[in-house]
């Protein structure tokens, strides 16, 4: 009776779900919202850890809270797993680290053997089994092997790892043990004890594995945890400490996984990438068609499109691929989404270009506004003429006054509240709210980590789409007394990387680094080359165009010159540098730039503009030889067909005299029948007067 109970309990396979990263990577988005309960593709980012365990055959799941438990117990009592799996949320006071949360499932005494230590924002189609038979049989041969710790095959710069993951681990070549796990950012090197060679002739230094965030754990990693109350981080004191203590004598093993999934949402920059991945089907058969959600309708067409029941799609929109459209979702006219990930509920007004964002439910995107590389909680209201530059974090309900422009990397939120009562931190709220009113038009924080008394946190590597690392001080410039909204966006207009440039602004005030401009051009030629040869709308794709110019914060002629770029790559057959290009090359490109002429039209109606526009396709012959025998031809069409005056002609010609660039003035000289033409026509006209 009892005896085959306790041993029916003891052979229970149990898993310990971390549902709290103890980080605030996420904020002010978890200042709400528990972070597993965030959408990944719309979906909760715990459902699919619950989906990975539950597949793998575990009956029973302490999921560990120690923030937002009632929100988290809620939503699992009335989400509708499609499992038998035995779920019960406790409630971790006072627990401020992995080791605290653990060291609290201790005192429970429910674990009864071996168990799964997964978080709650992990994603993986692993077989868990095999994972699991692997640990049992090292357990059976030698029961000081107390962990086993899932790795993968993935490189340093892998788009899933974090911005810190610089870990080396150094393992037993022939067993697989792990001996070192060094994640400290400040060592250039890895020590090891000369013992350790001394015990494995042959040893594998790794910088290509990635932790997974899965281990399999003996009850003997608990009463280690009870024994050493000072460690926090599982990775930094924990499996540090175990591996550095060879007295005791305890061994952790690795299983390596290579062609299966497995990812832990750190950041902001994994999620987008993560989110990328479900959506490209990486983690099948973790994908949306199959209703992660109980209930949910997604049907995925081509190009990897995903959408639910209700969507409306007006048919002059371009949706381009790995998108998701929620249920109930209204995409008005000659909208532009590239990769984004929309929830429930979202109308996006006419106009509107998307690219790379993740929009939560309920949002409203008002009409001709522009999101990059983004993310808008839910309930989001952005006004028209908005522009959301890359790597903002929105938080839920807050709303954006028309024509406004939110700089690259803010975080902003309705309300914040910090957990401490301390004077010091008044004048930095203050200054937050003015900030986010001056930016939204709404009451508003521009989150600071000063907020919660964060000095060292690197925020600038929390970003969906990183590019070169800079300083958060560079963003946030510390002026004495901005009073009014004008000073205190006077902070960021006076940055290199903060823009209030409108789209239809010429954008003479600053430029981009080399690579920058690469990545701009190479973007721009890939739009508009996907225009031509789909044969998307046309005013859909200058929408497009023109949202690449401000995301990039590229210079009028560097959009001129990337557009030329695009245009000339497609003439057939190809110019030759140097040579006379042929009558079919000049032939394809007339017919080409006559039906894309919006594209160089939208910007050129001043005549300092159209210079620019001369300028870019001079700047475009000068980065491409191999163009440059279309320069001459390609001034005649824009002159004709009216797009340039002959005043913007000649104060080019003018500016480069002046300036006596040696490229430039070799392209001028490509131009020298044309400007006598022209010049010859103006005196002419004036001896007719």
């Amino acid at each position: 009776g009892g005896g085959g109970e306790m041993l029916k309990r003891e052979n229970i396979l149990q898993a310990v779900l971390l549902a709290d990263s103890f980080k605030i990577n996420f904020r002010p988005l978890t200042l709400d919202t528990p972070k597993v309960l965030l959408p990944l593709a719309n979906v909760p980012m715990i459902n699919y850890t619950l989906e990975f365990l539950a597949a793998g055959g575990v009956e029973e799941v302490y999921v560990c809270c120690a923030a937002h438990t009632e929100q988290i117990r809620e939503y699992l009592n009335t989400c509708q797993f499609k499992t038998t799996m035995k779920l019960v949320v406790v409630k971790c006071e006072n627990c401020f680290s992995e080791g605290d949360a653990l060291r609290h499932i201790d005192q429970m005494r429910v674990l009864k053997s071996d168990f799964v230590l997964i978080s709650g924002d992990v994603i993986s189609n692993i077989s868990l089994q095999s994972v699991l038979s692997l640990h049992k049989q090292r357990r059976k041969a030698d029961k000081m092997n107390i962990m086993t710790v899932v790795l993968k095959n993935a490189a340093p710069r892998h788009r899933t790892r974090s911005n810190f993951d610089r870990s080396v681990v150094v393992l037993d070549g022939k067993t697989k043990q792990l001996l070192v796990y060094d994640n400290e950012q400040e060592e250039n090197a890895t020590h090891v004890e000369v013992s350790l060679i001394a015990e494995h002739p042959t040893l594998e230094f790794r910088h290509d594995l990635l932790d997974t965030h899965i281990y399999v754990c003996a009850l003997d990693v608990l009463d280690l945890l009870t024994e050493n109350f000072d460690w926090q981080d599982f990775q930094r004191h924990f499996l540090k400490g175990v591996l550095g203590d060879a007295i005791l004598g305890n061994k952790i093993y690795s299983h390596i996984i290579t062609g299966e999934y497995a990812a832990r949402i750190q950041d902001p920059k994994s999620y987008h990438s993560i989110s990328k991945d479900v959506i490209q089907r990486w983690t099948y058969p973790m994908v949306l068609e199959h209703n992660l959600l109980a209930v949910s309708s997604y049907r995925v067409r081509r190009h990897n499109i995903y959408q639910e029941t209700k969507v409306q799609v007006d048919r002059s929109s371009q949706i381009t691929c790995n998108t998701v459209l929620g249920q109930g979702t209204v995409i008005g006219e000659k909208c532009v989404l590239d990769q984004c990930i929309l929830g429930r509920n979202v109308i996006v007004s006419k106009g509107c270009v998307l690219k790379n964002c993740h929009i939560w439910d309920n949002c409203v995107i008002g009409e001709g506004s522009t999101v990059t590389d983004s993310i808008l909680a839910q309930g989001v209201e952005v006004g028209k003429g908005v522009h959301v530059l890359s790597n903002c974090l929105i938080g839920s309900n807050l709303k954006i006054a028309d024509r406004k422009t939110i700089p690259e990397k803010a975080r902003l939120c309705v309300d914040f509240t910090p957990e401490e009562d301390d004077e010091e931190f008044d004048e930095i709220i203050l200054e937050a709210s003015q900030r986010g009113k001056a930016l939204t038009g709404h009451p508003s924080f521009l989150y600071d980590p000063e907020l919660e008394d964060i000095e060292d946190d690197p925020y600038q590597y929390y970003c969906l789409d990183p590019k070169e690392p800079e300083d958060w001080e560079d963003v946030h410039d510390e002026d004495e007394d901005d009073d009014d909204d004008d000073d205190v966006l006077a902070d960021y207009r006076d940055k290199p990387n903060i823009t209030d440039t409108k789209l239809d602004d010429g954008g003479a005030g600053g430029g981009v680094s080399p690579a920058d401009l690469e990545r701009f051009e190479k973007e721009m030629v890939e739009t508009l080359h996907r225009g031509i040869k789909n044969k998307l709308d046309v005013d859909a794709i200058v929408l497009e165009a023109g949202s690449l110019k401000l995301t990039h914060h590229a210079l009028l002629q560097d959009y001129y010159a990337a557009a030329f770029a695009a245009f000339f790559g497609l003439t057939s057959p190809q110019p030759v540098e140097g040579k006379k290009a042929e009558r079919d090359t000049l032939k394809s490109l007339m017919m080409l730039l006559k039906d894309w002429k919006p594209v160089l039209k939208k910007f050129a109606k001043e005549i300092k503009d159209q210079q620019l526009m001369v300028e870019g396709l001079a700047k475009c012959c000068v980065r491409h030889p191999e163009f440059s025998p279309l320069f001459a031809y390609t001034l005649n069409l824009i002159y004709d067909w009216e797009l340039v005056e002959e005043d913007a002609f000649l104060d080019w010609e003018d500016e480069v005299i002046k300036e006596k660039d040696p490229a430039m003035m070799k392209v001028l000289a490509l131009a020298e029948e044309f400007l006598t033409f022209l010049k010859e026509a103006d005196e002419e006209e004036d001896e007719d007067d």
